[in-house]
């Protein structure tokens, strides 16, 4: 049988680590797929499982800073978080979505609506590979007693770095496709970049809105954060203070 044959046929654990290893090594191949529409259902599928599995067992890791204060607690917050942190990627997608492929259309872009979420699911499967590659260090830091407001931000780093470096292979794979085809017009890659920005700033707010992923020591388990006051930006700027001030010395 030939070793081309779609990833998304067999659901066995061969297939899931295929799918990963090719995103990692063989990402060009996925590209020439999409641009030549072959399979774009399959894939999809596969991407959205490989997104909803790996960010699933990040949101898993993000509640374990929960597990050494209330063993109860952090179960909850474990189970919430793993499912929040997929409903995260793909409600910011399901927003954002729909007027990048409006503007690329009117751009000139010849891709059809499956081939554009295709490739967008392709870079969240490979931000999602990211997060889980980082998920042994979180849980070194969680069980090594680091500070809440750390590990808060230790968080919003890891996921800014897989962001960064999923939408950077985007951007080269979409640059060297347009080489290759005129279904993806260069100015297209612009629109692009910008849309990144949007979809950055609406994942954001809607961790805002979700929250809590990690659990705060001193308040008792809610599904939901019942008060909104602030936005993502105040409270990154204030776990980065009250991370200083507990760094510091403190006076006898």
């Amino acid at each position: 049988m030939s070793s081309t044959i779609s990833i998304a046929a067999s659901p066995a654990p061969s297939s899931t680590a295929h799918l990963l290893d090719k995103i990692l090594r063989q990402r060009e191949t996925f590209f020439d797929e999409i641009f030549q529409g072959k399979n774009i259902r399959g894939q999809i599928i596969s991407f959205l499982a490989g997104i909803i599995c790996l960010s699933g067992f990040y949101g898993l890791t993000m509640g374990a800073a929960s597990l050494p204060l209330n063993w109860s607690t952090g179960l909850l917050q474990m189970l919430t978080s793993a499912v929040k942190v997929p409903v995260l990627y793909l409600l910011s997608v399901a927003v954002c979505f729909p007027v990048l492929f409006i503007i690329l259309v009117l751009m000139g872009a010849r891709l059809s609506f499956s081939q554009t979420l295709a490739l967008i699911l392709l870079a969240l499967t490979l931000n999602s590979i990211l997060l889980t590659s980082c998920a042994p260090i979180v849980l070194f830091f969680v069980f090594t007693g680091s500070n809440y407001h750390f590990i808060k931000l230790l968080h919003v780093v890891i996921f800014t770095f897989s962001g960064f470096w999923a939408m950077l292979a985007l951007w080269q794979g979409l640059r060297a496709m347009c080489e290759k085809s005129d279904l993806y017009p260069k100015q297209s890659i612009r629109i692009l970049q910008v849309w990144v920005l949007v979809f950055g700033f609406v994942g954001t707010q809607m961790a805002w809105t979700l929250r809590p992923f990690v659990g705060s020591p001193d308040m008792s388990f809610q599904l939901f954060r019942q008060e909104q006051q602030g936005n993502f930006y105040e409270a990154v700027w204030l776990s980065i203070v009250d991370l200083g001030k507990s760094t510091l010395p403190h006076e006898k």
